[in-house]
């Protein structure tokens, strides 16, 4: 059947017709390609619109961001400083209102409010209160009056505005008071003093500023109300410096304020000062929506017909001329069908021709085990030996004695050199090579081969015309190259790359970037937890789970990315693609596939990572200072808590000097007594009593002064310093409880925070606080142990076994910070659990957060329902003490009862709270 089909198309190829319906074909497909092409092209330019619409949208947002930005930073101003002079004010604004980034922006300024009924409100004024009051005009029986006091610049328009009473204004009165009681920036449409100025011309922001800046509850904000600073722009030509490089693009806009009663009159229009909108109809239009503080803008964009016209069909005019000569050709190639199949039935003959002498030598060469090629140039002919076949997997009558046969079947990355040497002996250029280089053999494996050739005859000109050559099978030398490679450059447990494969790489990598002028990302990370996974489930477990850890960052990157696993639990990625949306899209990938469990033999374990992030060239100019940065970026994002990645930045270099010097100092710390504790109240909430505390470590550092926990705790943990410092600080508590047993209360209890790394070295020595009770004949209801969810999630026999080991001496236990990490039930249950400590994170929100509100009470209910009790953090004021009191919480603890004091303090505290019955009920 194949040879009839064939037979029918070279017959049909030789008549007279074909090479008309050839032609009619092609023009078709000619046809077809042309319109697809055109529809193309329309579809980039949609493409291009819509990229300048969603530029303009984000060039508005980023101007109104910068404002903000400004505004805040006089903001500080005042937070800085309990007065602020009109000089000072202006030496302060007077750079942004040089700069020429801020064009639009027209005034900077100080709104005081004044409450006639209260003295603190107009004492630190610069000019007296009566001569004030006379030239400002009041609304009859308002004590509250809001004049400008401080404008910057000191134009025409701005000094109308100076010492006018805003608060005459109902609606900028109402945004001013807004912004002060909610503690928040508001944005005015238009400000009404200076009526020559147009309602759409200018715009406002607003932010407050408070004599007394901490601790203000939110009732009490217009009491210590100072006033408002103040930020006033030409929205038009804000909008203008915003859009204008989308509008060389020839794209036009119209930008309208939806809260505004003026109807269709847009705050700019591209243009001309023509305050219409387009009344053509564009063939694009695209409407946005912009939140600016609560009020909302609409962004309309519309095509200009130079736009429309702008769209580019060279290329379909270029398929379509192309097209039609390729159908010319097509019809004319079609009438030389017939020759061609002539020429290949004479090619054939005369390769039936050939004589069998060819084989006269090859008997001689293959008894050194080598195969035999005989290469006949002017004939371009190849005469390979049996066992050159063989090495291939071949048998004798297969391949043809083309060289092609040969060529083609060098590995693509062999080919080119191998190619070039042959090439090179064609030429007359050498007379022998050898080259190792990668064969196809028949069963699709590559095999290593050695190739060596000589010339034996050449022609008058010195070209050759007979090469003869052996071929070696050399795959069990290169095996054992393999091995000896594999040993010295791939991590034996994850089959990564190594820490010298990785900077071998790098160094290439390095190289071609310098010369190519492109950026390399690099992204270290470290596991975090994993230790405490590798001491309390075994170093066996540990492999297994960096073995897992390794093949899910394979599955996070591209090709062209390297993984590569440095030692421990540390692990690089090489990204060619350092572009930053490519990066952080890989960096989020990586932290949600690390933070999936991993199954172990009889359990699972969670860890996260931290990865800090740098670019070559950017952030480093060599391998060394590139590793030190990226080092540094990771760390940052363990000072963060983990699970987050970081960006290098040169703050980072500061402080990893200061990290090192800080660790330095903590060795010092405990022998120079520079630590010291405070304790916290802990209420009864139902009973009033007092009869807890927790102890919470402080460092007085002799030459930085006092140094916050989260700044030393985590460099205490990775020195294993929190050993030491966590028995100092058992010491201390447990002596002065004991104290307190006797002047306070005698069943009084101190909690005391203890690290996951302090269970483990306990592990490792077999001795715990338990020991140390035992020891003085301590009682061990005096103590309650806080541990964190991150311990429970080890799974590890150990902990559990000490913790209930703690039960049975008395000793109570308390989850802290519960629901912030891995929460599940299955720990509550599991674990011998006295009480849960709700976080302050819920506390804080309680009565504007129902969310947080239900979370609370679901807690409370879970807790009591497994006999546990409930402990809230963080309670600042009396209604979130109410709604915990109803929700019938057990205890709490926060800044409305009292902050962390030291002994003597707490003390005198104690008294005066039992002597007064100040908890509301």
């Amino acid at each position: 059947m194949f040879r009839f089909n064939m037979a029918s198309l070279h017959q049909l190829l030789s008549s007279r017709w074909i090479a008309a319906v050839v032609l009619l074909c092609a023009l078709q497909t000619t046809f077809l390609l042309w319109m697809s092409e055109r529809n193309h092209a329309d579809a980039l330019q949609a493409v291009k619109f819509k990229q300048a619409a969603v530029s303009a949208s984000e060039s508005i947002q980023q101007r109104l961001n910068a404002y903000r930005q400004i505004l805040k930073g006089v903001e500080q101003l005042y937070i800085s400083s309990q007065f602020v002079s009109a000089e000072e004010f202006r030496l302060y604004v007077d750079d942004y209102l040089k700069s020429t980034e801020y064009n639009s922006l027209n005034a900077l300024g100080f709104i005081k409010y004044i409450d006639l009924h209260d003295p603190e409100t107009f004492k630190d004024l610069e000019t007296p209160l009566p001569q004030l009051l006379k030239q400002l005009p009041v609304i009859k029986g308002d004590n509250e009056i809001a004049p400008v006091i401080y404008v910057e610049p000191r134009n025409d328009a701005n000094r109308e505005t100076l010492l006018k009473n805003t608060f005459l204004d109902a609606q900028l009165r109402a945004d001013l008071l807004e912004a002060g009681d909610g503690d928040r920036l508001v944005m005015s449409g238009r400000y009404a003093e200076s009526n020559s100025v147009h309602p759409y011309k200018n715009y406002m922001f607003h932010a407050p500023v408070y004599r007394h800046h901490e601790g203000i509850q939110t009732s009490d904000r217009r009491h210590w109300l100072n006033g408002w600073v103040f930020l006033r722009f030409d929205v038009a030509a804000l909008l203008a410096e915003a859009l204008h490089p989308m509008e060389l693009r020839l794209v036009h806009f119209d930008v309208f304020d939806l809260g505004r009663q003026e109807g269709q009159v847009p705050l700019y229009h591209s243009g001309s000062e023509d305050a219409h909108v387009h009344d053509n109809e564009a063939e694009y239009a695209l409407a946005y929506t912009l939140n600016v503080n609560g009020q909302v803008w609409r962004l309309q964009a519309r095509s200009t017909p130079a736009f429309e016209a702008d769209a580019d069909y060279r290329d379909a005019n270029d398929i379509g001329m192309l097209g039609v000569v390729i159908s010319l050709l097509l019809g004319a190639l079609a009438q030389f069908a017939v020759v061609r199949h002539r020429t290949r039935n004479t090619l054939a003959e005369y390769d039936q021709a050939l004589s069998s002498s060819e084989q006269r030598w090859k008997f001689a060469m293959e008894s050194t085990g080598d195969g035999v090629w005989d290469w006949n140039v002017p004939e371009h002919k190849v005469i390979f030996s049996e066992h050159w076949k063989k090495i291939l997997g071949f048998a004798a009558h297969e391949l043809d004695d083309k060289p092609d046969s040969w060529n083609q079947r060098i590995h693509p990355d062999d080919a080119g050199a191998a190619m070039d040497l042959h090439q090179q002996v064609l030429n007359g250029e050498r007379e022998q090579y050898a080259i190792e280089y990668r064969m196809l053999c028949k069963d699709g494996n590559w095999k290593w081969v050695f190739d060596r050739g000589m010339v034996l005859m050449q022609d008058v000109q010195g070209k050759p015309t007979r090469i003869l050559g052996t071929l070696a099978d050399i795959s069990k030398i290169k095996q054992s190259e393999e091995v000896v490679w594999q040993y010295a450059n791939v991590d034996t447990l994850t089959g990564l790359p190594n820490r010298r494969l990785f900077f071998d790489r790098l160094d290439h990598a390095l190289h071609g970037i310098k010369s190519n002028g492109q950026k390399l990302a690099i992204i270290f990370l470290d596991l975090d937890r994993f230790k405490e996974v590798n001491d309390s489930q075994g170093h066996d477990q540990g492999d297994k789970l960096l073995l897992q850890a390794g093949k899910r960052l394979i599955g996070c990157v591209g090709n062209h990315d390297l993984v590569a696993r440095l030692g421990g639990d540390e692990f690089v990625l090489m990204l060619s693609d350092a572009h930053a949306s490519h990066v952080e899209v890989l960096a989020q990938r990586v932290l949600e596939a690390l933070s999936q469990p991993f199954q172990l033999d009889e359990t699972h374990a969670y860890v996260s990572a931290s990865l800090g992030i740098a670019i070559y060239p950017d952030d480093a100019g060599n391998k060394e200072d590139l590793m030190k940065r990226v080092d540094q970026a990771m760390y940052a994002s363990k000072q963060k808590g983990g699970n987050c990645f970081t960006y290098f930045t040169p703050r980072m270099q500061q402080n990893a000097e200061n990290r090192m010097r800080l660790s330095h100092d903590l060795r010092q710390a405990i022998s120079e007594e520079e630590f010291f504790l405070e304790y916290q109240p802990v209420v009864n909430l139902q009973t009033n009593m007092v009869v807890k505390a927790e102890a919470l470590l402080r460092w007085q550092h002799p030459v930085k002064g006092l140094i916050p926990p989260m700044e030393f705790i985590g460099i205490a943990e990775d020195n294993l310093l929190i050993v030491p410092i966590g028995e100092w600080v058992f010491k201390t508590a447990i002596a002065q409880c004991r104290q307190w047993r006797q002047s306070l209360h005698p069943m009084f209890q101190l909690a005391v925070n203890k690290s996951p790394v302090q269970f483990a070295a306990e592990h490792r020595k077999n001795e715990d606080w338990l020991f140390e009770m035992a020891k003085n004949h301590l009682e061990g209801n005096m103590v309650v142990v806080e541990i964190t969810e991150r311990l429970l999630l080890d799974g590890s026999t150990h902990v559990s076994e000490r913790l209930a080991q703690y039960q049975q001496a008395g000793v109570q236990v308390a989850l802290d910070d519960f629901g912030t990490g891995y929460s599940a039930l299955s720990y509550l249950k599991k674990f011998p659990i006295d009480y849960v400590k709700i976080d302050r994170s819920f506390v804080r929100e309680l009565g504007t957060s129902s969310q947080d509100e239900a979370l609370c009470r679901a807690i409370i209910v879970m807790a009591h329902s497994l006999g546990m009790q409930v402990i809230a953090e963080g309670i600042e004021n009396q209604r979130q003490l109410r709604m915990l009191q109803e929700m019938g919480c057990d205890f709490g603890q926060g800044y409305y009862f009292s902050p962390p004091l030291r002994a003597e303090a707490f003390t005198v505290w104690h008294h005066a709270w039992h002597q007064q019955a100040i908890l509301p009920r």
